[in-house]
């Protein structure tokens, strides 16, 4: 069961600093833009998955200084959650660590359920949880396959199934998949993580068709190589590719996904943005050369 947890923060999700559960209190303003029909004028709560670290924490930092109230979740990597929220708070923002598979129905339901009832609204989601377990195909076993699938597809398919009731009754939503280059330019065995988010980019585009006319807005981000704590050993082994492009950061993308979280991107549906620093079009023509990932 998903275990809401901040530093200092009370468990029905009041911050130290005294700051309302509704997140009426929280420093910032609406993102700019035009408010239309649906549109919410109080501070907005976003769902950030695989929050804790790298890209995720990113995320929810960046979404708290745009004065959204943050709700962000890991399943394991509770203290670097927990740093996450501290680093928010100590910024003006606030925040709320859950512990949750998104891969377990249960656990997402009642996460949902959670943040609902205690913010009282849900207006973005992002879906950037995930695992990576390469292997050759032909030596895969079904339950390491799954289990890749389990996290870094069926996860984002039930957490957006679980916010749509919220977002269709606000009439106003935003729900960011995170993916990756490997969907189109994949490694060696790297065949559940491609199939995996190949699925992410055609449900952002499925999703899109079903309820871009009841306000939710739907799109992906696909980042290149990003240096987080987990690559951080690779990147400087690696350092730049032969076309000059460098290891991206977590701001790199936290921006983008702050973007499409607010009323500017209203115009923008069922998209996948690649963010690679220019790789796959730098890409020698004609070589098959594959850039390191």
């Amino acid at each position: 069961m998903p275990e809401a947890a901040t530093n200092g923060t009370a468990a029905n999700g009041t911050a130290a600093n005294g700051t309302a559960a509704n997140g009426t209190a929280v420093p910032g303003t609406t993102p700019a833009g035009a408010v239309g029909a649906g549109t919410p004028t109080t501070p907005r709560v976003a769902l950030v998955t695989g929050g804790s670290r790298g890209i995720g924490a990113a995320i929810a930092r960046r979404l708290a200084a745009d004065g959204l109230t943050v709700h962000l979740v890991c399943r394991s990597a509770r203290d670097a959650g927990l740093r996450v929220v501290k680093e928010i708070e100590e910024s003006g923002g606030r925040a709320v660590l859950h512990q949750a598979d998104v891969g377990v129905e249960a656990d997402v339901e009642d996460l949902v359920e959670r943040v609902t009832a205690q913010e009282g609204a849900l207006h973005v989601l992002v879906n950037n949880a995930a695992v990576i377990d390469d292997q050759l195909l032909a030596v895969t076993r079904t339950a390491r396959w799954e289990n890749v699938l389990r996290t870094n597809l069926t996860g984002p398919f039930l957490t957006s199934r679980e916010a749509l009731p919220v977002m269709l009754d606000q009439g106003w939503g935003r729900i960011i998949n995170i993916s990756s280059n490997s969907a189109r330019t994949p490694g060696p065995g790297q065949s559940a993580y491609a199939a995996s988010k190949g699925g992410i980019e055609s449900l952002t585009r499925a999703l899109a068709v079903e309820v871009g006319r009841k306000g939710i807005r739907v799109n992906c981000v696909a980042p290149g190589k990003v240096r987080t704590e987990m690559t951080s050993a690779v990147a400087d082994k690696l350092g730049s590719d032969g076309d000059g492009t460098r290891w991206g950061l977590p701001e790199d993308i936290s921006g983008l996904v702050a973007f499409l979280a607010g009323d500017e991107a209203d115009y923008i549906q069922g998209q996948t943005f690649t963010v690679d620093g220019g790789r796959m079009v730098m890409r020698s023509p004609g070589t098959g050369r594959r850039p390191r990932r």
